[in-house]
């Protein structure tokens, strides 16, 4: 089977061991790490043989259409180097029983450790400071700067998986008291709450579910308005009413709000807002364990199977 990659990275992070993996599977490897249209690669539409399409999603600028592969011949199936599949166009694939599959639960730890990097950031009102120049005027910027100490808060996660787990372990090694809500999950590690509950009592609020259509409206604008002044909320999801939220911050209603967003974006929002880009995922660990589990795909599909699969 050929394994057709497109991805600027793969060179910088697949490992002797793993290429061992692939050779071992009989897998022959066609790697395209410079970035141009699928079409420019003239073998990936030639030839008998059976085939997989790996794509790093920005390779494609995070969107592949049916377009793109329906005229690769004996595709045996399309692996995503990423959790989301939403960028590729299953209507072709779906049609033509090709199995799409993703990659999961790479990124836990990397994602958990930048919610706290945000939450210690607006805790002390890094945003505040960083816009306005790190000021200090002994007479007048003490109480207009002063943040808050999170030991014996109570921390509420939203959505209990691999991440919020993860992110419940490191805040209650700071010392927060956690309460979560989840709508499967239960673990008698930390105490379970209904959202109304958590809005009402939390002073961080911390979304750490699926970011998905049945989600999108899980946290309206009724629940936020049932939050303290002193709250602080930390996104890891893209909420969908994020605007709401930074008018909560502009309006003294809430104390700050974490949230990734463009790169140019930091210093667009008033008062204690933390706006950094998606680098929540970028750490060595994530970054390998996304190649190891990759890898894994390949060779699942050169064995006909194809546990990842999601259409």
């Amino acid at each position: 089977m050929k394994a057709f990659i497109f991805d600027p990275l793969w060179e910088e992070l697949v490992t002797n061991e793993l290429l061992d993996t692939l050779a071992s599977a009989d897998v022959e490897l066609v790697v395209t790490k410079e970035i141009a249209p699928l079409s420019n690669c003239k073998e990936l539409f030639e030839g008998d043989e059976e085939r997989v399409l790996c794509v790093n999603p920005d390779y494609v600028g995070w969107s592949l259409a049916s377009e793109d592969y329906k005229n690769i011949p004996n595709l045996k199936a399309i692996l995503g180097a990423a959790t989301s599949f939403s960028w590729i166009d299953t209507a072709y694939a779906d049609n033509n029983n090709i199995p799409v599959c993703n990659i999961r639960n790479f990124s836990a730890q990397a994602v958990a450790e930048w919610a706290v990097t945000m939450l210690l950031n607006v805790a002390r009102q890094i945003p505040r400071l960083i816009k306005d120049g790190f000021p200090l005027d002994f007479d007048k910027d003490f109480m207009k700067y002063r943040g808050v100490e999170l030991k014996g808060k109570a921390a509420g996660i939203i959505g209990l998986g691999h991440n919020g787990v993860a992110i419940a372990e490191r805040l209650r090694g700071l010392g927060l008291d956690v309460i979560y809500w989840s709508k499967n999950t239960r673990n008698d590690e930390y105490e379970y709450r209904e959202l109304d509950d958590i809005f009402e009592n939390a002073d961080v609020i911390v979304p750490a579910f699926a970011h998905n259509e049945e989600t999108d409206s899980l946290i309206t604008d009724e629940l936020l308005g049932r939050l303290k002044s002193s709250a602080i909320i930390i996104d890891i999801v893209e909420l969908e009413n994020k605007d709401k939220i930074i008018e909560l911050v502009k309006d003294g209603k809430i104390f700050g709000y974490g949230f990734e967003a463009k790169p140019e974006s930091f210093d667009q929002y008033e008062g204690n807002v933390w706006a950094a880009p998606a680098y929540g995922w970028v750490t060595d660990g994530s970054m390998n364990n996304v190649m190891t589990k990759w890898v894994a795909n390949i060779v699942s599909t050169a064995e006909g199977e194809f546990p990842n699969r999601v259409n």
